[in-house]
């Protein structure tokens, strides 16, 4: 029977269980709609950034070696794609956690923090992450798979692989960047029994082997584009030498594998803990679980809940359906560029361009070498030391001697091709094509010593901004991951764990200490008990160790040079010294030398100080006594007023015209009181004249010696003795 779906191919419909036949149309579906147009694409990138003759077609480098005709690659594309790639591995993903909640609090988020890195760490998260960032930008998509892993730890830990995209299947009718809001997503290899039974079980193993589903053709029959692999196909005398026809194929057969996750919506038993209103799905739970939850007041009950159904199957045979353990699907996308369901790559745009230089520069370099042997015009029979077919072969090396017949025409060369106007330009405007949709010549650096390098990080940094939305878009991912990982930890993570955490402390010494979760204690509570709480993820970026240490040595010497009191260990912990521990040791531990010139330098400071202090004692002195003439004269000046009331006028005045302003907003010399005797008369100063009158200044040499008022006559002293 032909397939209802390809009627024009002889494929026969499956016949085996109905969930493997929904799982192969599914697959089929998504395949066809667009999938088969990403993997041709997709492939193409990859030659596009990979060079090596991947850039030309096999027809068109075909057309080019009958016609002798060169094809060369000047491929600027890869160059472009590793700054932008650069930039990621230099740059690291820091995981921490902040309480949410009543349940929640900051020790535990610190715990939760160290244990997510030191996962991340295990899983060799940042190569991996390399690996899916260049994926996305290069073939358009990446991806990560999370799920749990029980071959090395009997209680499970948490693997972070990384999967070829043209394995991977999203739902073809999202339009989503997160899978939550996928219908389903597929993932579909080609696996040996072994790996069947690995992954899901000995029970899978059989069946694939029964149903006879395994192949030779990698997908390749089925028209898909061919999966990169360290081999090629090997040619034999008697045909394709592949696995299906070594040793029978017993051990080395593969089998189509349809790994499909979906969302469904049904009817499901689960735990509710009133306290908090939170609802868990009762097959995601231990027996120990549920015990421990029905004490603490939980109660069962059955809700419509979304799940995923996990199903797994060949061509016609069902390996595995069940519910998943996982609150998402394992897969978690990195998409470069992305707009509701269509995705780009930096690679992209870039073709035309690299194409556009790839045939430019080739078309030159023929022109070029048919200038050099453009051929001759000879007259019949008139060359002497040669024939024609000798002068056709060495017409073009250096040093040529042709000797014709003498009254015969002399052999003439025959003017090649000219260069066509503009091809140089055509070049040029490709090669700024090039790194106009990728990235700028700037962020590589590749400017020459004339140029200051923090001009170069300045344009580095500005360059930056064209890689603005692919960055974005990991930062995206990366707080997916991040979450999926956090759900991970609190669920499966609920035994007694102990994990070794190395610190570094202020010295840059290296300290490993035991970081122990859910221990029991004896009154029933568990010590640091992670399963407990709510957390926000928040997902930041660290500089890699080496650039981190980089800048914080050069911020460091900057700060020290400006007179910033940074310990000398802190400076040698940034640097890249080889033995830096043991020199830190060694500061740390070292006595004391006294240096010569730093004594001094202390010596002339202390010196400085103290004649700066005894400066401050003495304006404090010379404050104390001018305020103290002043004083004095005014006291001498109301006992002038007090004698002479009718002076107070004239001696304001006097003050106003010499610009004196009272401090209390009132007149400048008070007037009398009312009622006040005039001095008598003889007691009035000789000195009447305005311009030269008596000043109270007089009384401050005479202050010290006699109380008496200096500026009142006394005509009793007039009296001789």
């Amino acid at each position: 029977m032909a397939s209802a779906v390809y009627p024009s191919k002889n494929i026969p419909e499956p016949t085996g269980d109905a969930l493997a036949r929904e799982n192969w149309y599914r697959y089929l579906y998504g395949r066809d709609q667009g999938h088969l147009e990403y993997m041709a694409q997709a492939q193409k990138c990859e030659g596009m950034y990979l060079g090596g003759g991947e850039q030309w077609s096999e027809d068109d480098k075909a057309i080019l070696i009958d016609e002798g005709r060169p094809f060369y690659e000047f491929n600027e594309i890869m160059p472009s794609v590793n700054s932008a790639i650069g930039y990621q591995i230099h740059n690291r993903m820091d995981i921490a956690f902040k309480p949410r909640g009543e349940k929640g609090d900051l020790a535990t988020a610190g715990i939760l923090s160290k244990v997510a890195m030191q996962i991340a760490d295990q899983a060799k998260l940042h190569w991996k992450e390399t690996q899916v960032f260049g994926d996305g930008v290069i073939q358009q998509r990446g991806y990560f798979n999370l799920r749990m892993n029980f071959d090395k730890n009997i209680k499970g830990e948490i693997d972070v692989e990384t999967l070829d995209p043209l394995d991977v299947v999203p739902d073809p009718d999202a339009k989503s960047y997160d899978p939550d809001a996928w219908g389903d997503v597929i993932i579909t290899r080609w696996l040996t029994l072994d790996e069947i039974e690995q992954l899901y079980g000995k029970d899978a193993r059989t069946k694939a082997e029964a149903s006879g589903d395994d192949g030779q053709d990698w997908g390749e029959m089925d028209e898909e584009t061919r999966r990169n692999r360290f081999g090629d196909r090997l040619r034999s005398g008697n045909g394709t030498f592949d696995a299906y026809n070594t040793l029978e194929g017993k051990l080395l057969r593969r089998y189509r594998i349809v790994d499909r996750q979906k969302w469904v919506y049904e009817n499901t038993k689960c735990i509710v803990f009133p306290d908090t209103g939170d609802v868990e799905t009762l097959d995601n739970m231990t027996p120990d679980q549920v015990d421990a939850a029905m004490q603490k007041g939980a109660v069962k009950a059955s809700r419509m809940r979304r799940r995923i159904k996990w199903t797994v199957s060949t061509y016609c045979a069902l390996l595995f359906d069940e519910y998943s353990p996982h609150e998402h699907f394992t897969v978690v996308p990195y998409f470069a560029y992305f707009r509701r369901g269509k995705t780009r790559g930096m690679v992209d745009n870039a073709i035309g361009p690299q194409e556009a230089l790839n045939k430019g520069v080739s078309q030159f370099i023929a022109i070029v070498n048919t200038a050099a042997n453009s051929g001759w015009i000879t007259e019949e029979d008139s060359i002497t030391n040669m024939d024609a077919k000798d002068l056709e072969t060495v017409g073009a090396k250096t040093g040529l001697h042709i000797e014709f017949k003498r009254g015969s025409t002399a052999p003439k060369k025959i003017e090649p091709n000219q260069v066509p106007t503009g091809i140089d330009r055509l070049i040029d405007r490709a090669t700024v094509a090039l790194k106009d949709v990728t990235v700028p010549e700037a962020m590589r650096g590749g400017n020459g010593p004339e140029v200051a390098g923090v001009a170069i990080q300045s344009k580095q940094f500005a360059s930056q901004q064209q890689l603005a939305v692919p960055l974005d878009n990991l930062s995206y991912t990366r707080a997916l991951l991040a979450v999926r990982l956090y759900k991970m930890i609190q669920r499966y993570y609920d035994s007694h764990r102990i994990f070794r955490i190395t610190e570094t402390d202020q010295f840059g010494n290296k300290v490993e200490q035991m970081l122990e979760i859910n221990k029991p204690m004896p009154d029933g509570s568990y010590f640091n008990d992670i399963t407990v709480g709510e957390y926000d993820v928040v997902v930041s970026e660290q500089p890699m160790q080496i650039t981190f240490e980089n800048s914080q040595f050069n911020q460091a010497l900057e700060m020290k040079e400006k007179g910033i009191a940074i310990p000398d260990q802190i400076v040698v912990r940034y640097s890249n010294l080889q033995d830096k521990q043991e020199i830190i040791e060694g500061m740390t531990n070292a006595k004391p030398v006294a240096d010569p010139l730093a004594e001094a330098k202390a010596a002339l400071t202390m010196a400085q100080a103290a004649v700066a202090k005894a400066q401050a004692a003495k304006t404090d002195a010379e404050t104390v006594e001018s305020k103290g003439r002043t004083m004095y004269s005014a006291i001498q000046t109301a006992q002038v007023i007090a004698a002479t009331p009718e002076t107070s006028q004239l001696a304001d005045a006097l003050l106003g015209s010499q610009g004196f302003q009272d401090m209390d907003g009132g007149v400048l010399v008070p007037e009398a009181a009312p009622g006040t005797q005039p001095a008598p008369e003889g007691l009035i100063p000789n000195n009447t004249n305005p311009l030269t009158p008596a000043s109270p200044e007089l009384g401050v040499a005479h202050g010290i010696e006699t109380p008496e008022n200096d500026g009142v006559r006394n005509p009793m002293a007039e009296i001789p003795a």
